[in-house]
């Protein structure tokens, strides 16, 4: 839950100011250069394949806070609140240094790290759809990458891939219900390609039902047990060579 705590402030600073290395997060070059740093290690480690490429993926947790106290003007309409947010950021920390010195949580902390994750989460997506819908709120995909370094967000376009018949391939959806129900997720062709399953992870063999130079996935999160209809999901573009 600290991870997806983290990972939701980033999505957040990069709907606001972007994922480029040149975006003006505000800090100092230093930290840019240790970002850097990080993630050649990391592109390094992993023989030149990136999972995620993006620079503030690679910054550290007080760096957020940084960036959003120097940013807040930005922030203010999403977060509303800065008092409230830096509480709540501060129980974030304590219970991170807890987790890093090898303690565990206790339940009661347990359950308000899960609320204050919940929180933000919600407080993120109203704000992007209070001009939409007042009196309810919808499923939203945030984010997909793929085994190959490809990146699909709403603020990142897709590079399609080129994949052979008999390749692994992985894609990994990230979705948030407002209203926290169970999320059912598919990825599927108008052809003959079909998966639906629980797991946000999709790993599968290419198949010659997906040979094309034009291969269109359909992407979708949606939660089954809603009186309405609620899914979200893009297109992604993929090639896929014969064997």
């Amino acid at each position: 839950m600290i991870n997806k705590y983290e990972n939701t402030l980033r999505r957040l600073i990069i709907s606001f100011i972007g994922a480029n290395d040149s975006s003006n997060y505000k800090v100092s070059p230093d930290r840019i250069e240790k970002w850097k740093e990080k993630r050649d290690i990391e592109l390094k480690k992993n023989k030149g394949i990136l999972f995620e490429n993006r620079l503030i993926y690679y910054s550290d947790f007080y760096d957020l806070k940084t960036i959003i106290d120097k940013n807040w003007e930005t922030f203010s309409p999403a977060l509303n609140n800065k008092k409230r947010f830096e509480i709540f950021f501060k129980e974030v920390e304590n219970y991170r240094n807890t987790v890093a010195h090898g303690r565990n949580l206790t339940l009661s902390q347990n359950l308000l790290l899960e609320g204050i994750l919940i929180d933000i989460k919600n407080t993120i997506t109203i704000y992007h759809n209070k001009n939409e819908m007042k009196n309810d709120f919808f499923i939203e995909v945030i984010k997909i990458n793929d085994n190959l370094g490809n990146i699909w967000s709403k603020n990142q376009n897709w590079n399609k891939p080129v994949l052979r018949v008999g390749d692994e391939y992985e894609l990994l959806i990230e979705a948030n219900d407002p209203k926290d129900r169970e999320i059912e997720y598919q990825i599927f062709t108008l052809a003959d390609f079909k998966i639906k399953q629980k797991s946000n992870r999709f790993n599968f063999e290419v198949g010659n039902e997906l040979v094309g130079k034009n291969t269109t996935l359909y992407v979708s999160a949606s939660t089954p047990s809603s009186e309405y209809e609620n899914s979200d999901g893009p297109l992604l573009s993929i090639t896929v060579l014969p064997k």
